[in-house]
């Protein structure tokens, strides 16, 4: 659809309501600065008037539609930051937990990538590399068995930088919905 002037508007409007069959024969000046000076509104709406019921000024009856005026309270953000705080011990371990576990290349590091391992490595295992290199588990014991199938080695600082993401994940959303729960039991009064 063309865009069109506010005049040819409501002349092209006013012309398809008489077509059919609706008698609606406003002044087009009035009705065009009714609706410029009603900027403030959310919206406007010009109504053919009833002129044996009651005759309105200019031919129309103008409806000015606004949003209603609800305050919305912000004791919300206010809540949250007071839970945020009132929990910050655990979130700054996991906010630890998340940045240890952010893979770093190996090759910047200067470890050798081994045909089909990761090429990425993370600060906890490059920790547990350079300064603990011989930190594993017992070879034959049933926690390296277990250790070998679920995270792939027994170094113990492999182990925990390979676990890493899922406790950090883990601690994230408890401090969410631990955080949540304390701003909504805040605002309930309770």
């Amino acid at each position: 659809m063309p865009e069109l002037s506010l005049q040819q508007a409501i002349f092209r409007g006013t012309s398809e309501l008489n077509s059919n069959g609706l008698t609606f024969a406003p002044n087009p000046i009035a009705l065009a600065n009714d609706f410029e000076f009603s900027s403030n509104y959310s919206g406007a709406i010009a109504l053919p008037s009833n002129s044996s019921k009651q005759p309105r000024h200019n031919g129309y009856e103008f409806v000015k539609l606004s949003t209603p005026n609800i305050k919305i309270p912000d004791t919300t953000l206010e809540n949250l930051w007071e839970c945020t705080k009132e929990h910050y011990g655990l979130t700054a371990f996991a906010v630890f937990a998340g940045t240890a576990s952010i893979p770093i290349d190996k090759v910047t590091l200067g470890y050798r990538v081994w045909e089909g391992s990761s090429r990425n490595t993370n600060i906890i295992s490059h920790i547990g590399t350079s300064f603990f290199p011989l930190t594993r588990l017992p070879a034959k014991s049933s926690a390296a068995r277990l250790a070998k199938a679920t995270f792939g080695t027994i170094r113990v600082f492999g182990i925990i930088g390979r676990a890493m993401p899922f406790v950090a994940l883990g601690l994230a959303v408890f401090d969410v919905v631990s955080i949540g729960l304390c701003a909504y039991d805040a605002q309930n009064g309770k």
